[in-house]
């Protein structure tokens, strides 16, 4: 029986159970910070003091026991640097820069404590309370719920009772206020599915891949997230889907979108309008550096304008950062200056607004995490929940080019690291109670 092969009955013993599961989501939602981008953001807020004082606590005794007691380091303890240096860095930088309080700056990144979720996940792993499977279904419980959640809010919320959060936004050509809800866990089940469908010829994971990509299309709206899901399937198909079958899959899938497309144009005309100028006004930014004229395009470059500004006469903020000015975006100035740019919207240049260039680095390392990990794991390379953690990372490089998640909510990323990390551990298990890699079975394909 693979990894993820549903048992008889539901959640039986030893693999799985609904409790186990549960535990797996909660950490899950507080390690990513998801609900923050919710309207459940106060709820969080309440339990958030608890979650950091209980894993800031486990990190200082799971560090104390991989140091001192048993002296053996690998790739995944790299982030007990990143939780440690990167508050400091931020608030040494916006001391220097701004003259804000060093305090304040670390306070404001209490996000990086948070990372720590992932140590306490493998603990649980290591000691057999949890399995990978319940890994997996606790994903699929968070994508599932977060498809019918949001879904949900943009039926019966308004989005300007939320102006003052981070997960509401105005864009003339998207319908005004809009929803920004983080779908990371959505994205990776619409590539979970989409995987699926191509290795198993199945309809239903085409239908279930085709209702979380068409979120991200006609409601999320999120351009750079969409093109980043579309770049890492494409990836996923360059290395594990034959040309020709890979181009097959493409004409169909892009047949069926412009059938859709083009019954939607008879009905509403303007709104199949405002999804193609979305697109074109991006590549006119991006191909001929000139403003759109769509408010949300041009107010990003307005932002990097401000930045590159600024860091003319302060050079070394390129290499240092500028840090983090805590809450002085909301401090209610009308004038627009460097600390009311909000980092996230400007993806690796906004990495660099806080971090500097030197810190930037610190942060996209971790890829190599996984990219060492990579190297022990055989007999599941072809299994699905590893397959889609791996390009699910191409994913998560891509959307940081363009957004901010990569460093403003870094356990979005880490969380899926986490997994690869994961998959080494079972295999060198198997390796030393002597299970061949001809005899793992995966669950996939």
């Amino acid at each position: 029986m693979g990894i993820l092969t549903a048992e008889k009955g539901i959640f039986k013993e030893p693999n799985s159970v609904f409790g186990k599961i549960l535990i797996v989501v909660a950490v899950v939602l507080f390690t990513t910070r998801m609900l923050t981008r919710t309207p459940l953001v106060n709820y969080y807020m309440f339990f958030e003091a608890f979650w950091y004082m209980f894993i800031t606590a486990f990190t200082f005794v799971y560090a104390f026991y991989i140091i001192l007691v048993r002296r053996r380091i690998d790739e995944i303890h790299y982030y007990l640097w990143l939780i440690f240096w990167m508050p400091i860095h931020a608030g040494i930088g916006a001391s220097l820069s701004e003259g804000f309080p060093v305090l304040s700056g670390i306070v404001s990144q209490r996000h990086w404590y948070g990372i720590s979720g992932v140590f306490f996940l493998i603990f649980l792993l290591q000691i057999k309370f949890i399995t990978l499977k319940d890994v997996f279904r606790a994903f699929e419980w968070v994508g599932w719920g977060c498809l019918f959640y949001f879904i949900w809010c943009y039926i019966f919320l308004d989005p300007k009772q939320y102006l003052d959060t981070s997960f509401v936004g105005y864009s003339d050509i998207k319908g005004g206020y809009r929803f920004k809800f983080g779908i990371d866990f959505i994205a990776f089940l619409g590539l979970y599915y989409t995987i699926l469908y191509v290795k198993k010829r199945s309809s239903q994971m085409l239908f279930y891949s085709a209702i979380f990509l068409s979120y991200m299309f006609f409601l999320h709206q999120g351009r750079s997230v969409m093109l980043a899901i579309l770049g890492s399937i494409a990836v996923f198909y360059m290395f594990e889907v034959n040309l020709r079958r890979a181009l097959r899959v493409f004409i169909i899938v892009s047949a069926g979108f412009m059938a859709i497309m083009g019954i939607m144009y008879m009905i509403i005309p303007d709104r199949v309008n405002d999804y193609i100028y979305q697109y074109t006004s991006l590549a006119t930014v991006v191909f001929t550096g000139e403003t759109s004229g769509e408010s949300s395009v041009d107010a990003r470059l307005e932002e990097m304008a401000i930045l590159f500004v600024y860091l003319i006469g302060y050079p070394i903020g390129w290499i240092i950062g500028l840090g983090k000015f805590a809450s002085s975006e909301s401090s209610g100035s009308q004038v627009h200056d460097i600390t009311t740019v909000p980092p996230g919207d400007i993806g690796i240049l906004g990495s660099i607004i806080t971090y500097g260039i030197l810190g930037t680095l610190y942060i996209y390392f971790q890829f190599f995490i996984a990219l060492r990990s990579f190297s022990f794991v055989r007999g599941h390379i072809k299994d699905g929940f590893y397959l889609t953690a791996k390009y699910f990372l191409v994913f998560c490089f891509l959307s940081s080019l363009a957004k901010g998640y990569l460093f403003m909510q870094p356990g979005s990323t880490a969380i899926f690291i986490m997994v690869i990390y994961m998959y080494k551990l079972v295999e060198i298990e198997y390796d030393n109670i002597g299970i061949k890699d001809k005899d793992i079975k995966v669950d996939a394909f």
